[in-house]
């Protein structure tokens, strides 16, 4: 079995494969070494990979070493199952380095538009050859509600609601629809000047705020939760065959 660990800048979750099927996931907001033990006194763990967007640990990866000796850790070094085109890799976050590896697994021989909507939105491209060509990143839902916040003398903080009307009627109604909305009609044409230029595209939303827009979007999208975790996987059995 293998041991998947995507540690985000929120959350930390994990999860445990029977080759590519996923047979429990677990959310934690900290992790430590006892935990990784209870999960390998549990299961029969063979390999385990750890992707991080988060300042290295070098005591926890030394720790996730010692009890796992078959143990990667994603960097911009590591193998990966498509040939990636970004100009400084060294600055690209593992997720979404994951993200593509899903996709790519998911829907090979497509062009594939991942959307992640977490702490922060990331637009990332894999092409039908396999080639990863790059993304971006655009503020996330709290993000923009906190900065209304932060950045004005009058404007509340604003928890996001589901429903999309088009008009607020009051100062937190305007906040809410207007973000959601922006964030909205971002991926709208997003989806649009993709599917362009890449015919046949298909889109992958995922994320924790992957929820507040799945409904609304008309195009043809595939909501997928474990995206990075998948990913992961994938990754980490492509480093096996390598070996």
């Amino acid at each position: 079995m293998n041991l998947c660990i995507d540690i985000g800048n929120s959350l930390i979750k994990t999860a445990i494969f029977d080759c590519s099927e996923i047979i429990e996931t677990i959310v934690n907001k900290t992790i430590s070494v006892s935990f990784f033990s209870r999960l390998k006194s549990k299961y029969s763990i063979d390999r385990v990979i750890l992707s991080s967007v988060r300042k290295a640990n070098t005591k926890m990866t030394g720790e996730l070493q010692k009890l796992f000796p078959d143990f990667l850790e994603l960097n911009n070094d590591t193998p990966l199952p498509f040939e990636n085109c970004y100009k400084t890799p060294d600055t690209l976050g593992r997720d979404r380095l994951a993200a593509i590896a899903g996709a790519g697994n998911i829907f090979p021989g497509s062009h594939v538009l991942v959307i992640d909507a977490g702490t922060a939105i990331t637009y990332d491209l894999i092409t039908a050859g396999k080639k990863y060509l790059g993304g971006n990143i655009s503020p996330g839902l709290n993000m923009r509600f906190r900065a209304l916040n932060r950045f004005t003398d009058n404007l509340p903080f604003v928890s996001p609601k589901t429903g999309f009307e088009m008009i607020g009627r009051d100062t937190e109604e305007a906040i809410s629809i207007g973000v959601l909305q922006g964030i909205f009609f971002e991926m709208e044409q997003y989806i649009r000047k993709f599917s362009d230029n890449y015919p046949g595209l298909k889109v992958i939303l995922t994320g924790g705020d992957a929820h507040f827009f799945e409904k609304e979007l008309k195009n043809d999208i595939f909501v997928v939760a474990n995206l990075i975790l998948l990913g992961l996987n994938s990754i980490l059995k492509y480093n096996v065959k390598k070996s």
